[in-house]
């Protein structure tokens, strides 16, 4: 094969470009603006690849004279042969001309691979990332509608999986070695947050999950994920009357023209993790570590805020075992249980259901929980033959649940310190890391498959991706081009072109 010519791939890229405005100026007349543009965008992604071919003429074949000199490998000789190699770019496939240089009886290689960091794959870096960005979004053969829409390239959707998993490889390493934020950009408080999330798996799957069940019990169809953020946060003082009035009667804020505060637009620097296959604890213990990197010399205050999942509670104390911690039991919770006792006294949709859940929410934040228990057990013996037992059973578990959580519910402590009481950023990341993209008409997944797109969009969603794509592509140089030449002076015979 004959290697890439600068001036043949210079004179061809004038040619096209000629007759790219030639095609505009000829058909300007009778194109509305939608088609010419159209066409300009087609003729602009073969000039692309022609620019490609430029640059790997420019780059050499690799041509480093009759030998090649490694550290490694010893002293290998060159092929009188070219190997080409395939490029599938943005652009278009193209083959790649290379000098070879091997050992008999031993795997050669190609110094150019080293030279333009060819990835492992065809597909160059750029494609693989726009593939992933594609498929971290929309199903894969999603992904492949709007790729082949869009650069009119022909990639079957099942490669966008393999890619997939290719992409989320350097993970841990990457957040072992990421820079920390710097610290004029962090808030004054340390959070951590903790939820699971299901994920709709594959049948096969599903049985692995609970592989006997008992009478009644049906198969299950998803495997919950364990989902972690980790952030800081300024405090925001309030009062236990504007959070019970937020919370019970959000419509009056409304008319008064007053925003809802949206917490993750006070939230710095958020790290987000959500795993299918990791267990809870090594989860739990990856967001404890970026924490801990991020407030080593504990300055900012250790805050936990979580719903009532006793595991979870269990988990983050072994966890942060000689850490000075304040954990939280999430405020909205709290409502929703107070909401289920209310209903059953007085009602759904009543005035007085809603003044109820509102005095006793406002005790609560007031640092009156257990009056709030003490009062809920007077109704129980004063009016509990009057109920339902179905209503006997919420009021008790209304009852158990606060008797249970009691110790992180010292609100009035925390409104006064200005701590965040709301678990919002790690139900959002529940939300935009795993159910907008694992959820879904038709959507099953197999756990391993799962896995690497929870932990890509867990890079995506923590404004990662730019800075992940640059060290996966520094990582794999590492790993695929680990020989080192003692000399590496390039011929420049290369730029002529010629016939091997």
């Amino acid at each position: 094969m004959q290697a890439y010519s600068i001036e043949q791939s210079i004179m061809e890229g004038e040619i096209e470009v000629n007759n790219l405005f030639e095609f505009v100026r000829k058909n300007a007349e009778t194109f509305d603006a939608y088609d010419i543009e159209g066409a300009i965008f087609e003729k602009v992604l073969r000039l692309g690849n022609t620019a490609m071919k430029c640059y790997f003429a420019a780059k050499g074949t690799g041509d480093v004279g009759p030998f090649y000199p490694t550290e490694s490998k010893g002293i290998l000789k060159k092929d009188s042969q070219l190997r080409g190699r395939q490029y599938f770019s943005v652009f278009g496939k193209l083959t790649v001309p290379r000098s070879y240089y091997y050992l008999k009886g031993q795997k050669g290689i190609c110094p150019l691979d080293a030279a333009a960091n060819f990835p492992e794959r065809c597909y160059s870096y750029l494609l693989q990332e726009w593939m992933n960005l594609c498929s971290i979004r929309d199903s894969f053969k999603e992904s492949h509608v709007t790729l082949s829409s869009l650069l009119k390239l022909d990639i079957n959707s099942s490669r966008f999986e393999v890619v997939n998993r290719d992409g989320a490889d350097k993970y841990d390493k990457f957040y072992e070695d990421k820079e920390l934020p710097a610290s004029d950009t962090e808030g004054e408080l340390q959070v951590l947050q903790f939820d699971g999330k299901g994920v709709p798996v594959i049948k096969r799957e599903a049985a692995k999950i609970k592989a006997r069940l008992g009478k009644g019990e049906k198969r299950q169809k998803k495997k919950e994920a364990t989902v972690g953020v980790s952030y800081t946060v300024d405090r925001i003082t309030r009062t236990p009357e504007e959070v019970a009035k937020n919370l019970v009667y959000p419509e009056k804020r409304k008319k008064r023209g007053k925003k809802q505060e949206n917490p993750s637009t006070r939230s710095k620097n958020i790290r987000r993790e959500a795993s299918l296959t990791r267990s809870r604890e090594k989860v739990m213990s990856d967001i404890v570590i970026d924490a801990q990197r991020r407030n080593g010399d504990n300055k900012r205050p250790w805050v936990v805020v979580m719903d009532g999942a006793l595991g979870l509670w269990s988990a983050i104390s072994l966890l942060l075992s000689g850490v000075n911690w304040v954990g939280i039991l999430d405020i909205i919770n709290v409502v929703e249980y107070l909401w289920k006792a209310g209903n059953a006294l007085y009602g759904e949709g009543k005035p007085e259901t809603q003044k109820w859940v509102y005095n006793h929410l406002l005790a609560i934040l007031q640092g009156r929980v257990g009056r709030v228990i003490g009062g809920l057990k007077q109704v129980m013996t004063k009016r509990g033959s009057q109920l339902s037992k179905n209503k006997q059973v919420i009021l008790q578990s209304v009852i158990r649940y606060m008797e249970n959580h009691k110790k992180w519910m010292k609100y009035d402590e925390y409104l006064l310190k200005g701590y965040p009481i709301g678990s919002g950023i790690v139900e959002s990341t529940c939300g935009h890391t795993v159910k907008n993209r694992m959820e879904g008409s038709g959507r099953r997944w197999s756990l391993d498959g799962a896995e690497f797109m929870l932990l890509l969009r867990s890079i995506y969603t923590s404004n990662d991706w730019i800075e992940y794509w640059h060290f996966k592509r520094q990582k794999e140089h590492e790993r695929l081009y680990n020989y080192k030449a003692t000399n590496q002076g390039y011929a420049d015979d290369y730029l002529e072109e010629k016939v091997i």
